[in-house]
């Protein structure tokens, strides 16, 4: 519903590039609880007020949880694609790693 020509209550709002917000709008900014679903597959739950998230979740389109702390996929060790580690993939042939000063490592 709309108050004073701005977005008020539960409902849903499509950006420009097609990221749509569906959740909780006070004065026409995200506020509550809510999700931006971006047309990659991804998306970001979270708490917002007044238009600024507070807290919340993003999660990959492949299903892969973005996590600030302990993060261990993609790190200098990992290299492989979330689903692959999923779906019990192991890294094709040898890899190659330049370590520090010119140093190879095999």
């Amino acid at each position: 519903r709309q108050v004073h020509d701005r977005l008020e209550g539960r409902g849903q709002y499509i950006l420009p590039t097609e990221t749509k917000y569906v959740g909780e709008l006070k004065d026409g900014m995200f506020h509550g609880k809510g999700a931006l679903h971006f047309p990659s597959g991804s998306k970001y739950e979270g708490v917002w007020d007044c238009g600024i998230a507070k807290e919340g979740k993003y999660t990959f389109a492949d299903g892969l949880e973005f996590k600030d702390k302990k993060w261990h996929y993609c790190d200098g060790y990992e290299r492989r694609f979330y689903t692959e580690i999923c779906s019990g993939l192991k890294p094709a042939g040898i890899g190659r790693r330049i370590l520090f000063q010119n140093r190879k490592y095999r």
